[in-house]
């Protein structure tokens, strides 16, 4: 297990008794977690366990039938994605989201231009972006993509696309981020380099992180919430969960 040391300050981000139907199916059932600062929290099961609604409903893309969320001891539970975002709350998708027609340098400047209020101004210089340079230079080192940064795109090896990703999501500076399958679709080479990615920014970040990969889950977690079945099945350390004879019947059977 990862060795940071579990923040004793509130929760960042916490939900109570969340439940989500679709069409009579529960994939949420009076689901409870906390997030503590400062962490890596994993959220793990199997295929059907519930977390990819659990992880829409945390970030605001699913209405809860009933339950709370909470976000810095706010209420958050009929907050728009958007304003979370604003608020310090930014999340990752699965399927690629990056400007395919855009170089991977003005890719990461878009999210540097919001923070700077630059967006807002429709006529602007090059000179006026160019204050964002040693940002943008600095994100590219710092995510391996300082040999890419005037490449398109769209036309970026998948595991660069994924290095991407995770650059615009850090460049917004969120307080919490929330990555939906990082590794998915990934080689090996690939998975371990992103995997370093993720330790090297989640030594000042909150970072929650729904995965298939468990020995991704085993290097990077502090914490790791095992669903089944829409419930919570399990909760502690990777080693503990692993332990559980419960998560060993949900994965593998009887």
């Amino acid at each position: 297990m990862n060795g940071r040391t579990l923040a004793g300050t509130a929760p960042i981000l916490s939900a109570r008794g969340l439940t989500c139907s679709f069409s009579g199916f529960t994939a949420v059932n009076n689901v409870d977690i906390t997030i503590e600062r400062n962490t890596l929290h994993s959220v793990i099961g199997p295929n059907g366990a519930g977390k990819s609604t659990l992880f829409n409903l945390l970030t605001r893309f699913h209405d809860p039938d009933s339950g709370s969320i909470f976000y810095n001891g706010v209420d958050i539970t009929r907050t728009l994605p958007s304003q979370l975002a604003k608020q310090g709350l930014v999340r990752s998708f699965q399927i690629s989201a990056v400007f395919p027609r855009l170089t991977v340098a003005q890719n990461v400047c878009i999210p540097l231009q919001r923070l700077s209020g630059l967006q807002k101004v429709f006529w602007r210089s090059a000179s006026c972006l160019s204050a964002l340079d040693d940002r943008v230079h600095a994100l590219l080192r710092q995510f391996g993509l300082t040999d890419w940064a005037n490449s398109i795109a769209g036309e970026l090896p998948y595991g660069r696309k994924r290095a991407l990703e995770l650059a615009t999501t850090f460049a917004l500076d969120p307080d919490i981020v929330l990555l939906d399958e990082p590794m998915a679709g990934l080689g090996i080479e690939d998975v371990n380099r992103v995997a370093d990615l993720i330790a090297e920014h989640a030594s000042d970040k909150t970072i929650v992180m729904v995965e298939h990969n468990l020995k991704v889950v085993e290097r990077l977690s502090n914490i790791v919430t095992v669903l089944c079945r829409g419930e919570v099945l399990a909760e502690g350390s990777y080693d503990d969960v692993a332990a559980d004879e419960r998560v060993l019947q949900a994965y593998i059977g009887h």
